[in-house]
């Protein structure tokens, strides 16, 4: 750590300067050591270089300016939303969200339609972190993406979110064919006390996946609801050993949670 004032500030006045580099490598590398110092004095030098010609420059930029955290900055992130290169899209969307600027929500949403899964993935962890309810119906829509990674990101941006609104989309996302994202529906439906989703666990304990019924027993067992105790015995005789693992856990959480009380 540098320990003269006036040599960080030698530094700082370095990288500016490089930001006007003929070489692009030097304008990305400055770019993104300014947002690492937390330079937020450089962030109109950074609003320019969303414009740079070069793309690694446009992304290092918009990534810099998501670390200084400068709500002002937001509208130009929303622009490079649109940029023609993905990479850039990708980090302006993962900037969006460490700003947690809920006027980001409309754009956001629409970038959860974008061509590039990494877009769509940070789209919706962005949306996640901003925690706006007027995500939720998106967010749901965005269940069906073809891209398994971006359902597990838009089911833990649900998670997030705790509304009943989202409870038919997660027991819905606890039949996805990707485990995580099943998982994660499974945890968040655990902590939501709602009969809506008591009555969708206990149906989906008769589902033929039986990741779905491991998931569905694991999320009883979080509940603690004793309505469930019956359908969790009748679990205990499921064909797969995982199902039944988590019937005699969630039973035993039940039980656990009804001592304490």
């Amino acid at each position: 750590m540098i320990q003269r004032p006036e040599h960080q500030q030698m530094i700082i006045e370095t990288l500016r300067n490089a930001l006007s580099s003929v070489h692009p490598e030097i304008r990305a590398k400055a770019a993104e050591s300014l947002g690492k110092l937390g330079d937020t004095a450089s962030i109109p030098n950074l609003l320019n270089m969303l414009h740079d010609r070069n793309p690694e420059v446009r992304q290092n930029s918009a990534w810099a300016l998501g670390l200084l955290g400068n709500e002002a900055t937001a509208s130009a992130l929303l622009q490079a939303l649109n940029d023609e290169n993905a990479v850039v899209r990708q980090r302006a969307a993962e900037a969006l969200g460490n700003l947690r600027s809920e006027d980001a929500v409309p754009e956001l949403l629409t970038a959860l339609n974008d061509s590039d899964p990494l877009v769509r993935s940070n789209a919706a962890i962005a949306l996640g972190s901003i925690g706006s309810e007027a995500s939720i119906p998106g967010l749901l829509s965005a269940l069906k993406d073809p891209n398994a990674e971006v359902r597990q990101h838009v089911v833990a941006a649900l998670t997030k979110l705790h509304s009943e609104s989202a409870i038919p989309g997660l027991l819905q996302a606890l039949k996805d064919e990707n485990s995580n994202a099943s998982h994660s529906a499974a945890l968040v439906l655990g902590q939501m006390k709602s009969e809506a989703v008591i009555l969708g666990l206990l149906q989906a304990l008769h589902q033929s996946n039986s990741t779905v019924r491991k998931h569905a027993a694991m999320a009883l067992g979080q509940l603690g609801n004793e309505d469930a105790i019956p359908s969790l015995i009748e679990s205990l005789q499921d064909a797969d050993a995982l199902v039944r693992e988590s019937a005699i856990d969630a039973l035993g959480r039940i039980a656990s949670t009804a001592s304490v009380a």
